[in-house]
């Protein structure tokens, strides 16, 4: 072999050298490139994990809105003891009442939700005395009017003086009698029984008002409700002066933890209407609440999901996680104010034992006209 073809070998194997060095310089990665990769691998997993969420709540919320639409079907038709006498040249749709001269038609697409604050703490448990299933000391309607993209809340005295279902030691239905509303929950095992037995009282005290769903929850487990949205704004009014530290009368005070139970469920049972007294607090509490859940399901809309599981144990309800799913993100686009929360009007009357409220029937069934109706034109 000449000098000249040695050469040339060398030459190319150099080059090749060099082209093989090379390769490995490209396929070797820097610390940077290493990260760099792990952030985008990340962030995959997280846009995946979230848009999988995402479609989880689509078909949750659609699920939800099949199923509440199949509980709309009722009628509130005790309307009609107080409506006016048919006229002979009436013309209205079907359900149609006529009161005072003009005419009102149920919302068909309206939710009503009976909530319950039952005097437990704790997890939810079943009793063993039939006449101790906790008592519901706070009573809501929360209704849903898709026509006027509303939330209105109807507060219920747990004093109110109405008729209940009644049953013995062995659990056997024993007929009627008139009591505070709040003990038609105690009358059961404290569940499904209990819940049931406080819906058919509250819809015959609305003159049959279809109820489209009911959660009773041990009213200690609030405080993680209302941590859960961020804490509620409150004015402290002079029952509850010193109840806490730095409670003052009219001081505006940002409730967390314990505080809001404290502020929603203290009563002193030897003040008169002590009672009517709380339940204006609890609307106090409600129309802040409502406000901070609404700024904290959009900052987050796994929330509903999320505090129904985590409430679970705390609560008896014959609302699906689906439905929540669907009013919750119905519910953001609702409006809400403090003239949307509405009482009962009425008296109250010392009993053998306890205080008495009797409602004003007619104030209770012009409310019910005004929230659950819609008047129809001459």
């Amino acid at each position: 072999m000449s000098q000249t073809e040695i050469k040339k070998g060398k030459k190319r194997r150099k080059a090749g050298e060099r082209e093989t060095a090379g390769r490995r310089r490209r396929r070797r990665r820097t610390p940077a490139g290493r990260v760099t990769t792990a952030v985008l691998i990340f962030l995959s997993a997280v846009i995946l994990i979230l848009l999988a969420a995402a479609a989880a709540i689509v078909l949750l919320n659609a699920h939800g809105r099949s199923s509440l639409q199949k509980k709309q079907e009722e009628r509130p038709e005790q309307m009609t003891e107080m409506a006016d006498e048919p006229e002979t040249s009436d013309n209205l749709p079907p359900g149609a009442i006529r009161y005072q001269g003009k005419a009102y038609l149920y919302k068909e697409d309206i939710l009503t939700f009976l909530c319950m604050g039952i005097d437990r703490k704790g997890e939810v448990e079943a009793s063993d005395d039939l006449f101790k299933g906790g008592q519901a000391d706070s009573l809501f309607l929360a209704v849903l009017d898709p026509d006027e993209k509303r939330i209105r809340i109807v507060g219920i005295n747990r004093d109110t003086m109405t008729e209940i279902s009644v049953y013995d030691a062995n659990g056997l239905y024993a007929g009627k009698e008139v009591a505070q509303i709040a003990l038609a929950h105690a009358y059961g095992e404290g569940l499904e029984e209990s819940c049931e037995n406080t819906v058919e009282a509250v819809s015959n005290l609305f003159y049959g008002l279809p109820i489209h769903g009911y959660c009773a929850l041990n009213m200690s487990v609030i405080s993680d409700i209302n941590d859960a949205v961020g804490g509620v704004d409150v004015t402290i009014p002079a029952s509850l002066e010193g109840k806490e530290d730095g409670w003052t009368e009219g001081a505006q005070v940002h409730l967390m933890g314990d505080a809001a139970y404290t502020f929603i469920h203290y009563r002193d049972t030897g003040v008169a209407r002590s009672a009517e007294e709380r339940l204006e607090r609890q609307k106090q509490y409600l129309n802040g609440f409502v406000a901070q859940a609404k700024e904290a399901m959009r900052a987050d809309m796994t929330l509903p999901l999320k505090l129904y599981t985590e409430m679970t144990p705390y609560m008896v309800t014959d609302i699906t996680a689906d439905e929540v799913v669907y009013l919750a993100g119905q519910a953001l686009s609702y409006s809400f104010s403090p003239e949307d929360i509405y009482g009962m009007e009425g008296h109250v009357e010392m009993g053998e034992v306890f205080e008495e409220f009797y409602q004003d029937d007619t104030a209770l069934y012009e409310m019910i006209l005004e929230v659950f109706y819609e008047e129809l034109p001459e």
